[in-house]
């Protein structure tokens, strides 16, 4: 399981990017992994069959599993800009879903598997829009001057969460909306910001990063909203991709350490739901 795990280890050059992504049938992990270059890769659980699935010269990452686990859906920017591929692991045939002279990034399946969520900036300022799992029929979700960010459906189906900054020069806050653009609820509202937030699987709470006096804090929120509760802090260390297990017992994020790996670069570890956590690999996978 050490060996495997070394595999996982999400970077920082990407900064919307989810670490890792379960295959529907939990038989394997893709990620994205840096060499020379991003690229996305899969592994068995048992640590066999690591292989590259889509290697190209430009960065490639934010990989995303489609429900039915025929496709994975990645960002790119093999354009000169971000935009949304899929390709089919098996028979590696590459799909290009957005098209233009803006930046369309960070997509999410729904549950169903019919529509994707993602961000452009094709209106000037980044807003979130759907469309169709073949990249066809896009509608703008959001219409505001604010910057909306890294879409993450809920596991039902019924809420979309993201993040949301006046401007450039705030922090965001998390909020959710429905699908059709109703409900639109605001979850945080702190003055630093969160980042790199979750769902459960069981859709009843959201994990996010913040840095509170300098430290970073790895919390988790109910799904509707309330009170906080600080799972990680250690003070001088910065932590990152919070990822729930599929019981929802555990959450896996990466960690800067000063030993035992290359200085600075992260470290992979879990945390129980009372905060119990332990590296589970020591080294980072240069």
């Amino acid at each position: 399981m050490r060996n495997i795990l070394m595999t996982l280890l999400p970077f920082l050059a990407c900064s919307f990017a989810c670490a890792q992504v379960w295959s529907p049938n939990g038989e394997k992990i893709a990620f994205f992994y840096i060499h020379s270059i991003e690229d996305i890769y899969t592994v068995n659980l048992d640590g066999s069959d690591f292989q590259i699935l889509e290697g190209h010269p430009e960065r490639d990452f934010a990989p995303r599993w489609s429900p039915d686990g025929k496709h994975i859906m990645f960002t790119t920017v093999r354009d000169g800009h971000h935009e949304i591929y899929r390709f089919n692991p098996q028979g590696k045939e590459v799909k290009k879903l957005t098209e233009g002279d803006y930046d369309s990034e960070d997509g999410d399946y729904s549950p169903d598997g019919r529509s994707i969520v993602f961000s452009s900036n094709r209106t000037g300022n980044n807003e979130l829009y759907i469309m169709n799992s073949e990249g066809k029929h896009t509608r703008r979700l959001t219409n505001t001057e604010a910057i909306e960010s890294t879409p993450r459906w809920s596991p039902d189906g019924s809420k979309i969460l993201f993040r949301r900054a006046v401007d450039e020069e705030s922090e965001p806050d998390l909020y959710t909306i429905n699908p059709d653009g109703t409900d639109l609820k605001q979850l945080t509202d702190t003055p630093k910001g969160e980042f790199h937030q979750s769902w459960s699987s069981d859709g009843q709470q959201i994990s996010y990063i913040t840095v509170v006096d300098g430290a970073f804090e790895m919390r988790i929120i109910p799904a509707e909203g309330g009170e906080s509760k600080v799972l990680v802090r250690k003070k001088g260390y910065q932590a990152f991709y919070p990822h729930w297990s599929p019981d929802n017992k555990y959450i896996a994020f990466t960690r800067d350490v000063m030993e035992g790996t290359q200085e600075g670069l992260p470290a992979l570890f879990i945390v129980d739901m009372k905060g119990n956590e332990r590296m589970v690999s020591d080294k980072n996978s240069f």
